[in-house]
């Protein structure tokens, strides 16, 4: 039986990997790559730069929700982000597969945990 410590620690971690997700697009190299990445999908100029903010608004909201919200629907939710962002992912840089720091890989561990949390919080 998971202890309350061990869930709390599971929504910090899973808060700071979105918040991380969302403040990283503000370092000049990484806005720089993401641009260029969403530009081989097709999203240029003011349309880039819109997805990518709506992208980190909801990445914040996401890990507001996984520390604030104690609520099974929130982790679902999440879940369903991470399976987005997995299958835009997959196919347009289907190669991250098989990225030696195993970039989509993480998605199945992050996936699980998620599934886990939503089944052992308030279900509303």
């Amino acid at each position: 039986m998971v202890t309350n410590n061990a869930k709390g620690a599971v929504r910090f971690a899973i808060a700071l990997m979105w918040w991380i997700s969302a403040l990283l697009p503000l370092i000049p190299s990484v806005h720089q790559r993401a641009m260029h990445e969403l530009s081989l999908v097709g999203l240029t100029g003011a349309l880039a730069l819109a997805f990518m903010g709506i992208a980190m608004l909801l990445d914040i909201a996401c890990g507001v929700g996984a520390l604030c919200l104690h609520h099974s629907w929130v982790w679902w939710v999440q879940m369903l982000v991470v399976v987005v962002y997995t299958v835009i992912l997959s196919v347009s840089h289907a190669q991250l597969w098989l990225d030696p720091f195993g970039a989509l890989l993480k998605n199945i561990p992050i996936i699980a945990l998620m599934i886990y949390m939503a089944r052992t919080e308030r279900r509303t």
